[in-house]
């Protein structure tokens, strides 16, 4: 039996103290422990969540200030959006852009919504395949584009046209008619975007590569209309195509010009100095005085699925004369009231000249305009 003692007890003393500063310096590693494992997992989930976001097409306006969307679409939809992004790195084309053209291209078909794009809420789910759908069409159309044009969309400027449009324009066309030659070759790409004028971005990163593409190995047609002698002159527009054609014109005559093709086909006529003439229709007969000016330039675009082949007949015609006819010396009196009439001699003036624009025929003939 062991003794109880002063010693004994300053021994026992020490142990419990031993065991309580062990148990103390326990509790801050196992602290540390917790929060290291607590702080990684709140690391991972944010890499990981980046890493989602940069997956996903923007859908909500939230995503377009960087945010992270919420993962609650089907997985159906999920896995068609990453199937297009998968397309776009594929393509090489800048995912920022295109998702930005395919918001604008869907705001600007719902309007009603004031600048809203769709949430991740089911009663959104048909805007969410109306979105998805528009970005399977502007798919198809930047896939027409070589792969150094791709690659660039998103940071064409308009000095990377500017080449092209020098070298017409030392040719003898008109600038302004260099512009809607472009956008009549971008019309098919642009989708309603822009009629006349080059659109805004993001459209216009279309635009202009619809300039270089179509302005790299463009040719001019030049013809010279020959006073009373038909000139006659045929070729070939490929689908979505234009074709640029300039007339030279004696001085002092006026054209007539007409153009026959596939109903599918449009013609616009320009003067020298670019202003419109003729306005965009169908090919057909028109009569430009010689205001027009030299050259004429003619823009024939093909809005058909395939090649059409059209057939120009033009000739230029001397100026009418528009002097007034000479007044009669002897006028015969009225036999009834005694006033001085007209002559009975008819008049030897030439009739006044027909409008700068002549209408639409309904058959156009082929063969050379008669004199």
């Amino acid at each position: 039996m062991v003794e109880k003692g002063p010693g004994n007890e300053s021994l026992r003393r020490r142990a419990q103290e031993r065991e309580e500063a062990a148990e103390g310096s326990l509790w801050p590693v196992v602290g540390a422990l917790l929060t290291s494992a607590v702080l990684g997992t709140a690391i991972g989930w944010f890499v990981l969540s980046r890493g989602a976001s940069e997956m996903s097409a923007p859908s909500t306006d939230s995503d377009l200030v960087g945010n992270i969307p919420v993962a609650s679409l089907p997985a159906a939809e999920v896995d068609q959006r990453q199937q297009l992004l998968s397309r776009l790195r594929a393509l090489q084309v800048n995912q920022s852009w295109f998702l930005q053209l395919v918001d604008a291209s869907l705001l600007a078909r719902f309007p009603e919504r004031g600048g809203r794009l769709p949430s991740d809420a089911l009663e959104d789910a048909p805007l969410r395949q109306a979105w998805n759908d528009l970005a399977e069409e502007w798919l198809v159309r930047v896939e027409q584009f070589s792969p150094q044009l791709r690659s660039r969309l998103g940071e064409l400027n308009n000095n990377d046209w500017q080449k092209q449009r020098q070298e017409l324009i030392a040719q003898g066309v008109n600038g302004h008619v260099v512009e809607q030659l472009v956008t009549a070759g971008a019309k098919n790409l642009l989708q309603g975007a822009s009629n006349t004028q080059k659109p805004a971005e993001p459209y216009l990163q279309l635009w202009y590569a619809a300039a270089l593409r179509s302005l790299a190995d463009l040719q001019i047609e030049m013809i010279k209309a020959r006073a009373s002698i038909p000139t006659v002159f045929s070729t070939r527009v490929s689908p979505g195509e234009a074709r640029l054609i300039s007339i030279q014109v004696p001085p002092g005559h006026r054209l007539v010009l007409g153009i026959n093709g596939t109903p599918l086909m449009q013609m616009t006529v320009y003067g020298f100095r670019g202003d419109l003439v003729a306005e965009r229709g169908p090919l057909r007969v028109v009569t430009l005085e010689q205001e027009a000016g030299s050259p004429v330039q003619v823009l024939v675009t093909n809005e058909g699925v395939s090649t059409g082949l059209i057939t120009l007949s033009c000739r230029a015609d001397q100026q009418a004369s528009m002097s007034l006819p000479e007044l009669d010396s002897n006028p015969l009196p009225d036999s009834a009231t005694g006033a001085l009439g007209q002559s009975e001699q008819p008049s030897t003036a030439p009739p006044l000249p027909s409008s700068p624009v002549r209408g639409n025929l309904d058959q156009l003939n082929p063969a050379p305009l008669a004199d």
